[in-house]
């Protein structure tokens, strides 16, 4: 099935489960004043905020879609990316009188989709499918779903009436409304009739638990994390195993899957301008359960080149651009799956310490990029390490300024003894440091 259908066809359809969604309950809306200035930023930075039923799953930031009535953006759509044939996930977020309410929308049909569904209106899929309709409310506690079988809602799961899609009993909910006509800026896509402002009839809503603290459990925050690793023979021998290697000429290390289990790697790539370790394609179904992974950076040796010249070959004793790519990465596999971000991590090891990166930021901060992009960033990068008397606040730095890189932690390591904590501070050329408990 192709999934590239999604945002294109999906987006305009879904302004009709919006529909649906006014006549199941009331939401608890969020309110701002400057809600049209820029409502995609607002949403990702601060309404996403703590909504935790999202949380592991790879929203398609890039990829949404506005809808505008008159000159107001009424309507944002994020398409949720997933590995599953049978199953379409969209977000919805509804602007109205400057309040947002968002709710996460699935279809769920008992048979896989085929690429002509992505063209159809939601009316339209639902008539054909035989499966679930769900959505819930990113706010509050309300959800609802209905099953529809050949097309027909049926009240096995909740209960406001059955029939096709096009029955009085579905019309209940739309109300009698006109059709007002959505433009989507550049085109394309279906429109849909705007979604009611007062219901017709209500529906019951079904509680669901309420979302987990946005703070990290006891035993869930990064030094926690590194504290269980340190206690854990394979780790520290890995570790062991690695420290001995960095006065070779290339790097070598080891990735870990989410079951635990470590691979040794060695191709390392040797030639005059890069000794840099491959690691396993991510974007590879076998390699998308590495969660974390571990990496020398060598000490400084001596070369000679083809005429005769002696020269030394200086490494950055510090996390790469490269290095954080992967860590996204592994990030962006690992919320597709469900896994817990938390336990996704990187470590780097050389002669003189070894430090850790894991993220601690929230899903919408996630980002990706290409081989090309790494390229630039590391000439970058070596241009401002080559003359920095501070790695760790340099790294940060670039991380902040270069990358656009939020919510990655840095962590200096003691094998045995305590972890600390290293953060840039406010002036951007300092660090200020934090022993974990």
């Amino acid at each position: 099935m192709t999934k590239g259908y999604l945002t294109a066809v999906l987006a305009g359809s879904i302004l009709f489960l919006s529909s649906v969604q006014s006549c199941m309950h009331e939401s608890l809306d969020t309110e701002i004043s400057t809600v049209q200035q820029d409502p995609l930023s607002f949403i990702r930075s601060e309404y996403m905020r703590g909504k935790d039923m999202v949380g592991g799953k790879l929203i398609e930031w890039e990829k949404a879609r506005k809808y505008k009535r008159e000159e107001n953006i009424i309507l944002i759509t994020v398409p949720v990316k997933n590995e599953e044939n049978n199953l379409i996930e969209e977000l919805t977020f509804r602007i109205d009188n400057n309040k947002v309410s968002g709710h996460l929308w699935k279809f769920k049909s008992n048979t896989p989709f085929t690429s002509e569904d992505y063209t159809l209106t939601a009316h339209e899929i639902m008539n054909k499918m035989t499966g679930t309709v769900s959505y819930i409310a990113l706010e509050g506690s309300m959800r609802y779903e209905k099953k529809i079988v050949k097309g027909e809602a049926i009240d096995e799961v909740a209960k406001n009436g059955s029939g096709p899609m096009s029955s009085p009993a579905c019309k209940k909910c739309h109300g009698e409304i006109d059709e007002v006509v959505i433009t989507v800026p550049g085109g394309g896509g279906p429109t849909n009739p705007f979604p009611p402002d007062n219901p017709t009839i209500p529906i019951p809503p079904i509680v669901i638990p309420p979302p987990k603290p946005t703070d990290p459990p006891a035993g869930n925050d990064p030094c926690s994390k590194i504290k269980g690793q340190k206690g854990k023979a394979d780790y520290n021998q890995k570790v062991n195993d690695l420290k001995g290697k960095t006065g070779e000429k290339k790097e070598t290390g080891y990735s870990q899957k989410a079951s635990g289990d470590y691979t040794y790697h060695n191709q390392a790539s040797t030639n005059s301008n890069s000794n840099s370790l491959s690691l396993p394609r991510p974007d590879l179904p076998e390699n998308k359960d590495i969660t974390g992974y571990m990496h020398t950076h060598v000490d400084d040796f001596s070369t000679t080149d083809a005429e005769g010249n002696e020269g030394t070959r200086k490494g950055i004793k510090m996390f790469s651009p490269a290095d954080v790519g992967y860590l996204m990465d592994m990030l962006g596999n690992a919320q597709a799956a469900g896994r817990p971000l938390g336990d996704v991590y990187a470590a780097m090891i050389t002669s003189g310490g070894m430090y850790q990166i894991r993220f601690t930021g929230t899903s919408g901060q996630l980002k990706t990029f290409t081989k090309e992009q790494i390229g630039t960033l590391t000439n970058s990068y070596i241009k401002a390490m080559g003359s920095s008397n501070n790695l760790e606040a340099s790294f940060l730095k670039f991380l902040k300024e270069k990358m656009g890189i939020e919510g990655v932690n840095l962590y200096r390591m003691a094998q045995v003894g305590k972890t600390t904590e290293v953060k840039l501070d406010p002036d951007g050329k300092k660090t200020s440091q934090s022993d974990c408990p």
